[in-house]
């Protein structure tokens, strides 16, 4: 097995959840996943539950019967299902059994037999509200919705299971947080105005009484409040200088647990209500704790699940018992010969773009290698409202273990630093961030890192919009350039994405209403014509997100113009390249495409 192989087939664990008194589920991916498996803590005993290779996006524990519930797709295709694994099932039953329509999973009811969710089978742009009874199937839509975006959010279903909690999304500072109740089909914005703000990620008392949750009202960081039903109030209670990420509640109400993203390292808080204190609690190792995802206490007493991931640490799933004052890893990554000593941590570096503005990015340099004249990728975050961190990256980790420096920046746009930094790149400002990518290129050779020769830029989703940005717009930078199903025309994207999709785009790029304009001149197809460097494309068929057109658009214009470009399209993925047989195909045609130009 080769080194590139290894670092595809390494395991990963993340999405743990409590699903009886000892005993925890996850998602593992690697050989063959992702799939669900399941660990008893007091024996270290694992169990494979699920065997499938879909796309598996969301799980739920049900520590009183000791049943699963999961997402999962086929083919990329995001119209996820939801399924019970129930505890001595030997496979999943589908719930909702509607593969026309994508659900988002709520909760299951106290007593189990009642399934929450959020689904768009009435009509595809838009979610409604809806239960099914797990006994008998049937269905019942609870909430008419005439928007778009509708989803659960964090704990969506309160614990006596009566209210849940859903976002109705338009951009990431505008995306308010509404409860329905179950019983009464009545829904309310939580706060109830129309402001436009961001709440997120609420964790339920367990007496149902209120919630927590993230919210950006009046700062330039989100930041912790609280929410009581009875007097329908929202108070104010932690704020840091960063970002709060996640939230959880112990069982009995005693300690709320918090990640806070410092410059892209993930920290944990926290805070005994109480005492009214926070709690001096050992800590995990520096990394990233349980990026986009959530942190679960103990059905009883204080033992918190999440997840940590670094740039050396493979994703894992990690323990940390208040009670015997204690933290340490749960599972461990199979390697398959690797060890921590061929992997490399990045450092996080800054640099000032072309109109002064501090931009971070972080830099993997090959082991033993001075940072100098090296060949180097740039390689850009997804999102756009997304944000690179310092995470294991297969793909990444292959490039500098054979000497390709990797710089990563969080262009302006970012999230992770402020409300500002992060819509500083807003429908006519889209190409600032474009420049910021020219103002790392000329710090990186002006400090000796970068040979200006060997220069070559990749990235996914948006990451591969500013791919073909910068090869079109900055042509003389760049030897090579990989996209991998990102956009090329704004205008025909929005036409084509998901009809769901289309209201919470417009936010960022602009609307077809009202800057089609714009849109065609920030997009690559308006600069087609002076790229120079060799392309790949990659794209997945099925692909909701970015159209596989995008994809076909670029490929099709350069091919007649007799540009080098190398398309690789998989039948079977949808928004990126997940399965592990694609994986091993694609990754080794990247790393060649990039070695060949890079003349490396």
């Amino acid at each position: 097995m080769n080194k590139l192989e290894s670092l595809l087939r390494t395991g990963s664990a993340r999405s743990a959840v409590w699903v009886g008194e000892n005993t925890i589920a996850f998602v593992r991916v690697g050989d063959g996943g992702p799939r669900v498996w399941q660990l008893d803590l007091a024996t270290g005993e694992e169990r494979q539950r699920t065997f499938g290779n879909d796309r598996i996006w969301n799980i739920k524990g049900c520590p009183e019967s000791g049943s699963i519930l999961f997402c999962m797709d086929k083919g990329g295709n995001e119209h996820e299902q939801i399924y019970l694994l129930e505890k001595d099932a030997r496979e999943p039953r589908d719930l909702t059994n509607t593969p026309e329509a994508r659900h988002f999973l709520g909760g299951l009811s106290p007593d189990g037999r009642t399934l929450s969710y959020a689904c768009n089978s009435r009509t595809p742009e838009t979610f409604d509200i809806w239960t099914c009874d797990v006994a008998t199937g049937e269905k019942t839509m609870v909430l008419r919705n005439s928007d778009h975006y509708n989803w659960p959010a964090g704990d969506a279903l309160s614990p006596n299971g009566r209210y849940m909690l859903y976002n109705k999304l338009l951009g990431t500072s505008d995306n308010a947080l509404w409860m329905v109740d179950l019983t009464t089909a009545q829904a309310v914005r939580v706060p109830a105005d129309q402001r436009v703000s961001a709440e997120t990620n609420p964790a339920w008392r367990p007496d149902s009484a209120g919630f927590y949750l993230i919210t950006d009202r009046d700062a330039e960081f989100p930041y912790v409040a609280y929410y009581d039903i009875a007097s329908a109030t929202m108070e104010k209670c932690f704020a840091f200088d960063w970002e709060v990420d996640a939230l959880g509640v112990s069982a009995d109400n005693r300690y709320l647990a918090m990640t806070v993203n410092e410059d892209g390292y993930y920290t944990l808080h926290i805070y005994d209500l109480v005492q009214k204190a926070w709690v001096n609690a050992p800590q995990p190792p520096k990394g990233v704790v349980s990026a986009y995802g959530a942190v679960n206490w103990s059905p009883t007493g204080h033992r918190l699940l999440f997840t940590l991931n670094s740039g050396k640490r493979p994703e894992s799933v990690w323990l940390l018992d208040l009670d015997q004052d204690s933290v340490r890893a749960v599972t461990t990554a199979d390697m398959h010969g690797l060890t921590s000593d061929d992997l490399t941590e990045p450092e996080l570096h800054h640099y000032r773009s072309f109109d002064g503005l501090e931009v971070p990015f972080w830099l993997y340099v090959p082991k033993g290698v001075e940072p100098k004249n090296m060949p180097l990728v740039v390689e850009i975050h997804g999102g756009p409202e997304g944000q690179e961190l310092p995470t294991f990256a297969p793909f990444i980790q292959y490039l500098v273990s054979e000497g390709i420096a990797v710089a990563a920046p969080n262009v302006r746009g970012s999230t992770g630093y402020g409300y500002t930094y992060t819509h500083l790149d807003d429908v006519e400002k889209r190409l600032d961030s474009v420049k910021d990518i020219a103002s790392l290129v000329e710090h990186l050779v002006q400090e000796g890192i970068a040979d200006a020769s060997r220069l070559a830029v990749t990235g996914m989703s948006y990451g591969g919009f500013m791919t073909l940005s910068c090869a079109t717009r900055l042509p003389d930078l760049w030897c090579c350039a990989i996209d991998t199903v990102g956009m090329y025309n704004l205008e025909t994207f929005l036409e084509n994405t998901a009809e769901y999709r289309r209201a919470h785009r417009e936010t960022e790029y602009g609307s077809l209403a009202h800057h089609r304009q714009i849109l065609r001149e920030v997009s690559p197809i308006a600069k087609i014509d002076d790229i120079q460097a060799p392309l790949m494309v990659v794209q997945g068929r099925n692909d909701p997100r970015v159209p596989a057109e995008e994809a076909e658009q670029v490929v099709d214009t350069l091919r007649r113009k007799g540009h080098t470009v190398e398309y690789l399209c998989y039948e079977d993925e949808g928004h990126g390249i997940t399965k592990l047989k694609n994986q091993l195909d694609c990754y080794p045609r990247m790393a060649a495409f990039l070695k060949k130009y890079m003349k490396f």
